[in-house]
């Protein structure tokens, strides 16, 4: 009884799957716009990634205005880029993925900061951080990693007095 069960299921499943990832004249007007890039291929994709693609049409259709611009220049950025720089921003990218909640949590924390800061003194701190070796940036990075949060917002703020000093 078991095989058969096992058969029936094998047989219906590519009809489940169909349902959910449409073909491509199954699509929205406005879904079919969005993809427009990627209509030559759509049909062949796994159903998997129209279904992701599909999801994130909808997602970007659902922005307001000034949002999808924003996504739009960035995607027109990423494109630009040379393939090793993607591959390290992909790397980075699957890295913070695969750090613990709290870990990516303090990693957005110290973003959050950062972006805080006036552009002046973002500036300051990128040209010193490109001013250092691949050794002291290394060292800097393990040193800041095996501190605790309270270390962490301890040098933050010895930072910020450093910065207060030098104005």
């Amino acid at each position: 009884m078991k095989p058969i069960i096992f058969l029936v299921c094998l047989f219906f499943a590519p009809m489940l799957f169909a349902e959910s990832a449409p073909q491509w004249n199954q699509l929205t007007p406005a879904q079919q716009e969005l993809l427009a890039p990627v209509q030559p291929k759509w049909d062949q994709m796994p159903a998997e990634r129209r279904q992701q693609m599909l999801k994130k049409a909808d997602k970007f259709s659902s922005l307001k205005p000034e949002q999808q611009q924003k996504m739009l220049d960035r995607f027109e950025k990423w494109k630009s880029l040379p393939e090793d720089q993607k591959q390290h921003l992909r790397k980075r990218y699957q890295d913070f993925n695969s750090l613990p909640s709290d870990q990516k949590a303090e990693v957005r924390k110290r973003l959050e900061w950062f972006q805080s800061l006036p552009e002046s003194d973002k500036k300051i701190i990128r040209e010193k951080w490109q001013s250092m070796s691949p050794e002291r940036k290394q060292k800097m990075r393990e040193r800041f990693k095996n501190m605790t949060p309270e270390e962490r917002k301890a040098a933050r703020e010895r930072l910020m007095r450093l910065r207060d000093s030098n104005e």
